[in-house]
């Protein structure tokens, strides 16, 4: 079983080597660590940026993170889990699916994809789809607690992005069109 971890990091402030270096540290028992960089002057889509890490990715399991999170306690290993999709807790709190951070076997990711590009020039939305996604293909999600992960910068990113409330409409269309 091999474990590929991918880190999506938008460098929007002069912090942000500062977290993905936090987020990096944490990452034990990984079999791969991709990073993808996206500087405040060329920023690729959410989608965009997630689906090309997605593609570089050789791993039997793929652990996607934003860089915002820090493995606290646990082994990732713990997450791979064959035709689950799996979420740890998240600053303490279990739920099936946590969009900042999951596990997904390579064979779900191989049947359904990760994010729609519909959703790319927006943001918000695109793991509520994904989810949506899973649950249409009776993909079973579940929460893994040996496993904790602690993200206590939420906002920081999505927040700073240059017209962040008109890309949320943008893609608020795109998911209700889809779904309702």
């Amino acid at each position: 079983m091999k474990l590929s971890v991918l880190v999506s990091s938008y460098w929007l402030d002069a912090d942000k080597p500062t977290v993905l270096k936090a987020c990096l540290n944490s990452i034990e028992n990984a079999d791969e660590v991709i990073a993808l960089v996206n500087p405040f002057n060329y920023r690729l889509g959410y989608a965009d940026s997630w689906n090309r890490l997605a593609t570089l990715a050789t791993g039997d399991f793929i652990l996607f993170m934003g860089d915002n999170c820090r493995i606290e306690s646990g082994n990732i290993k713990d997450l791979c889990v064959p035709n689950v999709v799996t979420s740890p807790l998240l600053n303490g709190v279990a739920q099936d699916f946590w969009g900042s951070v999951f596990c997904m076997p390579r064979e779900v990711y191989n049947t359904i994809g990760l994010y729609d590009m519909d959703y790319n020039e927006g943001c918000h939305y695109e793991d509520e789809d994904l989810w949506k996604r899973l649950t249409k293909n009776k993909i079973q999600t579940m929460s893994i607690n040996t496993v904790n992960v602690v993200k206590n910068l939420g906002g920081r990113t999505i927040d700073k992005i240059p017209g962040n409330d008109h890309k949320k409409g943008i893609n608020r269309e795109v998911f209700n069109k889809k779904w309702q």
